[in-house]
């Protein structure tokens, strides 16, 4: 029995510009890190070569199948595409779960598929690289399962850590943002995570982008351009540890956002955003595509207990997070059970 877990993620600056559409012409830039909640897989080999798949998150039980005979359902989706891509045969029993909500705009379908990737080539003794599973999960979602979405989020979790990524039109290159223990531990002490509640497709949010980026809208181009510029100008700050231009450029980059299409944001987020302000944030951003999932406020931390009371006020959860500089890891129970 096998274990996989593969990390959530915050994007803070640059979200839109890891799509192909706009870096294959003009370079992209996306500021990151992985954070401590996680999706879940336990893959236990049968003794047959059957699949079978259970999904708490979708409430589903992937009835026992063959692998000629794999379908594509809700919950259990990417864990076939991936079997089905990397031609794996060996049965199994598949439990597929995360800490969070799908379509909560943390990263969960990309760390998901990035979790079956890494977990089936440990099984199989084929260690992929970091490089490797990113790309091949980004193919396994856009080209496979058809997900329209950028890059980002499956570089973030294969990767780990905070980190500056750049996405041009024939490489990318994560590069790690050095901060010390003490501005990484201001800075989380800083960030208010919020569950609003809303979920939806990534893809679904990001459709009017992709069609505004095809034909050139001057509009969406231009907003483009300022989160790039933006995802810069924090890496800038970031790497002299100083985060005293987080809470401003998160601002910024959120009001830019809101430019890339109508799906972004909606009357409940800006009530929860506008008084998220003022109940004493400095700045805030959805996190995702947009649309829904969840909020990240900046707050200094004796205005946190108002800001807190608000949002509860309005039905949205406080999730507890800290920033998580790992990998993705696999856990082979058999071998930690010969340690007993």
């Amino acid at each position: 029995m096998y274990v996989g877990i593969s990390p959530l993620r915050i994007s803070f600056a640059g979200g839109g510009t890891d799509l192909p559409e706009y870096f294959n012409n003009f370079d992209g830039y996306v500021v990151s890190s992985t954070i401590n909640l996680f999706t879940n897989i336990i893959i236990n080999l049968r003794r047959d070569d059957s699949f079978q798949a259970f999904s708490p998150d979708y409430e589903l039980h992937h009835k026992v199948s063959d692998f000629e005979n794999l379908q594509l359902m809700p919950g259990t989706d990417i864990a076939v595409a991936v079997i089905k891509h990397l031609n794996y045969k060996l049965g199994a029993d598949y439990f597929i779960c995360s800490d969070v909500q799908p379509g909560s705009g943390l990263g969960g379908s990309s760390s998901l598929t990035v979790n079956c990737i890494n977990t089936i080539q440990t099984i199989r003794g084929e260690n992929y690289d970091s490089k490797k599973i990113a790309e091949t999960a980004f193919h396994v979602e856009r080209n496979l399962l058809e997900h329209q979405i950028g890059k980002q989020d499956d570089f973030i979790t294969a990767f780990g850590g905070f980190n500056l990524i750049k996405f041009s039109k024939n490489d990318v290159n994560v590069i790690p943002i050095p901060l010390s223990n003490s501005a990484c531990e201001e800075l989380s002490n800083n960030l208010m995570l919020f569950f609003i509640g809303l979920t939806r497709k990534s893809s679904d949010v990001l459709l009017p982008l992709l069609n505004s980026i095809k034909n050139n809208d001057e509009k969406t181009m231009s907003s483009l351009h300022t989160v790039k510029d933006l995802a810069l100008e924090l890496y800038d700050s970031l790497k002299s540890n100083d985060i005293s231009g987080m809470a401003e450029i998160m601002n910024k980059g959120w009001k830019a956002k809101k430019q890339f299409g109508t799906g972004v944001s909606n009357d409940k987020i800006d009530k929860i955003y506008s008084s998220g302000i003022e109940a004493g944030a400095i700045s805030g951003k959805i996190t995702g595509a947009g649309g829904g999932g969840h909020i990240l406020f900046y707050c200094e931390k004796q205005k946190q207990p108002k800001l807190k009371e608000k949002m509860e006020s309005l039905g949205l959860k406080h999730i507890q997070f800290k920033f998580y500089n790992g990998k993705p890891k696999v856990l082979n129970l058999y071998e930690q059970m010969k340690k007993y």
